[in-house]
């Protein structure tokens, strides 16, 4: 029943997968995880397939006997303030609207949190079959942007962009224009800033992919995209090898002004 589990579908799932790990990692069989917390075994055994979900109570002792630095907790308390269950996504709007900071890095289309309208359209039309289907998702992409830049206290955003995200066109007149027009506005928000990677910084550990690093409740969560979906990053190595290398690359950046320098100058060459 293990492969009913899809930690990139949900995060009730990634709860599961953990609880098993965890389990497997401390040397604990389902009986003695049971004892501990004071249940029957088939109840763990519920918790781990994903046909149970994990209550707050059982959490916290989770955190306390393994130490988990509330780890368990704050998964429960995120999770269960999805209104749906229908993907990875909709948990990561969840974790992103509680997000005190933001951190990104896109060596290749301008991250959908600071896209305008016609130019995420654009995007979505390459992988969606309708146009059903591109305006539920624009729906989603742009309540994802309110949810971070349009509440009460807004999160410390920051994006480093490649010198290719920039000069790029897209397939109408117009878009890419519009686009750094909107970036330029963008970077005169207080809490928001954009730098570039010019091109003279040749190949980096930035080729590897698009970074995703947002600070929830003073934990960091990483976030690896994929073209069908996403996995979040919980293992505090797997964050920190993603972290590093968003240090690496924000080393190559250039200064805010100068990337505003560079956004203005790309604008020139997009009718």
């Amino acid at each position: 029943m293990q492969n009913r589990l899809d930690p990139n579908r949900s995060l009730w799932d990634v709860i599961a997968v953990q609880v098993r790990l965890y389990r497997l990692r401390h040397g604990l069989t389902g009986d003695q995880l049971a004892q501990i917390l004071g249940c029957q075994r088939s109840q763990v055994s519920r918790v781990e397939n994903g046909l149970r979900k994990l209550s707050a109570e059982y959490a916290t002792i989770l955190d306390t006997t393994w130490k988990t630095e509330g780890l368990f907790s704050f998964l429960v308390r995120h999770a269960s303030a999805r209104s749906t269950d229908d993907g990875w996504l909709t948990g990561l709007q969840e974790l992103e609207k509680d997000a005190s900071r933001v951190r990104l890095w896109e060596p290749s289309v301008v991250p959908g949190l600071l896209q305008t309208p016609d130019y995420a359209r654009a995007q979505l039309r390459m992988g969606l079959a309708s146009e059903d289907e591109v305006e539920a998702a624009l729906k989603v992409r742009l309540a994802r942007q309110v949810a971070v830049f349009d509440r009460s206290t807004p999160a410390l955003f920051t994006a480093i962009l490649s010198w290719t995200v920039i000069e790029q066109s897209v397939n109408r007149p117009g878009i890419m224009r519009e686009q750094l027009e909107h970036l330029i506005a963008m970077t005169e928000r207080p809490n928001v800033a954009i730098c570039v990677v010019e091109k003279s910084a040749g190949i980096h550990q930035g080729h590897d992919g698009p970074v995703r690093l947002l600070t929830v409740d003073g934990r960091d969560i990483g976030f690896v995209e994929a073209p069908m979906g996403g996995r979040l990053l919980l293992d505090p190595k797997d964050i920190q090898d993603v972290a590093i290398r968003y240090d690496q690359v924000s080393t190559l950046a250039a200064s805010w002004d100068r990337s505003r320098e560079l956004l203005h100058e790309a604008m020139e060459h997009h009718p």
